[in-house]
């Protein structure tokens, strides 16, 4: 499975990145949420993991944008209280 993981901190980025790949799983990464969206009309993932506070294009606006092609699963994260 494919998955297209959005998340401008770098760091968090990898963290989640490795942990994925080492279940299997085939990892693409985006640096914001408008990167997210070429990406995702590109490659058209499985499954994406997507920040909802990103420069560029927000994660809510980016799932917004793609709910009107697809219905593609969307988990998204926050730090968000």
């Amino acid at each position: 499975m494919n998955i297209l993981l959005v998340e401008d901190e770098v760091s968090l980025a990898m963290i989640v990145k490795d942990a994925l790949e080492e279940e299997g799983y085939e990892v693409a990464i985006a640096r914001d949420g408008l990167e997210g969206l070429e990406q995702y009309f590109r490659e058209h993932p499985a499954l994406i993991i997507a920040d909802v506070m990103m420069p560029e294009v927000d994660g809510l606006e980016a799932c917004m944008r793609i709910r009107e092609f697809s219905n593609v699963p969307i988990i998204m994260l926050t730090a968000k209280s």
